[in-house]
């Protein structure tokens, strides 16, 4: 009995040293797999936003840590990258970014990390995201980027703006927060070198007062404010019909027209 438990015993202690150099390769595998660097891009999603027409307008790009994806219509040479609100995607801006395609522009509209199609990263921040749909946007071999965000996209392009190098061509905030996610678009803006165009309506009032505060912050000599009537919110500004809307629109494509023309 004692020969054959010592046999039993060996075999158990050459089994357990067989199986621990495996054990780290496989952890190793694993882990390559699970890295965002090394997953697979997104593929396109049919009938995105419930509109077949839109399977070829789907694009991926490197984020930070993570593929974003987005919508790219249009062909002019200025690009606007529109930053979603929250519990948003891209298909959010569908409508107006069609109509500022048929205007001239290229439009791309973003899903942040996690969001939409984009996959989810472990960490960065949504100015991040911004700022990788500029470097992508660039690769279009377009001559000017302007940003667009509605709320907290709003808050993100303000940061993204501040930091971009070289800096994007204008920026535009609809409704954006002064700050939101531990992204401080209060402090950035005097940082601002390039035109910028805030626009809230007055019945959202903590988000018009973020307005005016960072417009009267903001030491660039072409920022602009428009503060509407009604209550419209972020994207809805220029995507419904609603008190305000046609103020906000009249507004943004004249900021347009006047720094960053198809």
């Amino acid at each position: 009995m004692r020969r054959i438990a010592a046999t039993l015993l060996a075999a158990l202690v050459l089994a357990g040293c067989g199986s621990d150099p495996a054990t780290p390769d496989a952890a190793t595998s694993s882990a390559a797999a699970e890295s965002p660097t090394a997953r697979a891009a997104p593929s396109p999603t049919d009938r995105r936003c419930a509109d077949p027409e839109l399977n070829d307008k789907q694009v991926a790009f490197q984020g930070t840590g993570a593929f974003l994806t987005g919508l790219l219509l249009g062909t002019g040479r200025t690009v606007l990258v529109l930053a979603p609100q929250a519990s948003a995607d891209a298909c959010s801006w569908l409508s107006w970014a069609r109509q500022e395609a048929a205007a001239g522009y290229r439009v791309l509209a973003l899903d942040f990390a996690g969001e939409g199609r984009s996959q989810r990263r472990e960490s960065g921040t949504p100015s991040a995201d911004v700022l990788s749909a500029v470097a992508y946007a660039r690769t279009l071999g377009v001559e000017r980027v302007v940003l667009i965000g509605a709320s907290r996209g709003g808050t993100a392009a303000l940061v993204a703006a501040a930091a971009a190098t070289p800096p994007v061509t204008a920026v535009i905030s609809l409704s954006a927060p002064d700050s939101y996610a531990g992204e401080d678009a209060a402090a950035a803006v005097p940082r601002l070198t390039v035109p910028v165009l805030y626009v809230a309506a007055t019945g959202d009032t903590s988000f018009a007062a973020d307005a005016q505060a960072m417009y009267d912050a903001t030491t660039d000599k072409r920022r602009g404010i428009t503060l509407v009537p009604g209550r419209l919110h972020g994207t809805a500004l220029l995507t419904i019909t609603g008190e305000g809307a046609p103020e906000a629109a009249k507004a943004v494509t004249g900021f347009l027209a006047t720094h960053a023309a198809p």
